[in-house]
């Protein structure tokens, strides 16, 4: 046997082996879900987040530290740092990521059009986001703009691009998104929002599939089975679902005539007990819901539960999901937690 023939012979047992050993075992290799919270500082004294990441940081890949607001010069105003919430992040092996947002008194919608349709002020922005992504030793970025108009909706994909290109290489871009079951291009919430467009852009799009039902409109679920999956079978029509996050929400709502309030999962118990409220439960949107009544006045009550939560968790195999995000830490309990190792981790 020659030595040419014998290496040709080598290199094929290689390969045959490759194929055999190693080919199947990284093809049916699939990435765990990846978990995301939202981390939030509303004071300087609130404190609920870092308990939460103190405590639940083995099931955490990342953090998104709600800390960055625009301002209408395409600067950022930094309310409360959560210097500590990165530091300990980093220190239990969470990634962190700078939200960036435009929450004012409420949603800034004309500081967010005047920056995104300046190219100026838009490229501003994108470098001081990059410039303080590195200062503070962020994995990457969150951008959280929100009730962008229908007008403003290339300015913002190619703000995504053009933020891309600073972050690159080695920093993280996603986005989070308002839910929507098909293109409306007039919509004053969604209209600005190129799926597509986004998809390509991101490493991660984060949907806000939550708030179905609002404090500003009617009672109802937050986030029904049926509506979930509507928004899920649009989005991975215009994007890979391996880029899709999917939203979660850890609060629910108080709706009455006199007022609506958010309620927050781990307050969801004492408010049953203290009113005597019997849990009931809507087949149809696969959520949990109760009456209470303060005097004369009757409260409505839908939430999430870990029961509603576990159902909405298969959508993340079923659609080939990247994860799960949800909104936010500090408001959940350990049902959450045990839910969300059970189904995924």
């Amino acid at each position: 046997m020659t030595k040419r023939r014998w290496t040709t012979l080598g290199f094929l047992f290689l390969y045959l082996v490759t194929i055999l050993f190693v080919t199947p075992a990284s093809a049916n290799t699939k990435q765990k879900p990846i978990v995301l919270g939202y981390y939030s500082k509303d004071w300087y004294t609130d404190k609920d987040s870092y308990n939460s990441l103190a405590k639940n940081h083995a099931n955490l890949d990342y953090i998104a530290t709600f800390a960055a607001r625009i301002n209408s010069n395409g600067g950022l105003v930094v309310d409360f740092p959560p210097s500590e919430g990165i530091e300990l992040a980093k220190s239990k092996g969470v990634k962190p990521l700078l939200v960036v947002h435009n929450i004012h008194n409420g949603m800034d919608t004309a500081t967010a059009a005047a920056v995104l349709g300046n190219p100026q002020k838009r490229w501003q922005l994108a470098q001081n986001i990059t410039s303080l992504v590195k200062k503070e030793g962020y994995a990457g970025v969150n951008i959280d703009l929100e009730a962008i108009p229908p007008k403003n909706r290339d300015d913002y994909s190619k703000f995504l691009w053009e933020l891309k290109g600073l972050l690159q290489p080695g920093y993280l871009l996603t986005a989070a998104v308002p839910a929507k079951t098909s293109d409306q291009l007039n919509n004053s919430w969604s209209g600005g929002y190129d799926y597509r467009e986004i998809g390509r852009a991101c490493d991660y799009v984060m949907l806000m599939t939550y708030d179905e039902h609002w404090f500003g409109g009617k009672p109802g679920p937050i986030a029904s089975l049926p509506w979930v999956q509507k928004v899920l079978d649009f989005a991975v029509s215009q994007m890979p679902s391996q880029k899709v996050i999917l939203g979660l929400a850890t609060y629910g709502y108080d709706w009455s005539a006199a007022s609506t309030k958010s309620v927050k999962w781990n307050n969801v118990d004492s408010i049953i007990k203290n009113t005597g409220a019997q849990v009931r439960w809507d087949n149809k949107s696969s959520s949990p819901y109760f009456y209470y009544w303060t005097g004369t006045q009757k409260h409505e009550v839908w939430f999430e539960n870990k029961y509603s939560l576990g159902i909405k968790l298969g959508f993340v195999n079923s659609y080939n999901l990247a994860g799960v995000g949800f909104w936010r830490m500090g408001f959940e309990n350990d049902d959450f937690w045990q839910t969300i190792n059970q189904k995924l981790r």
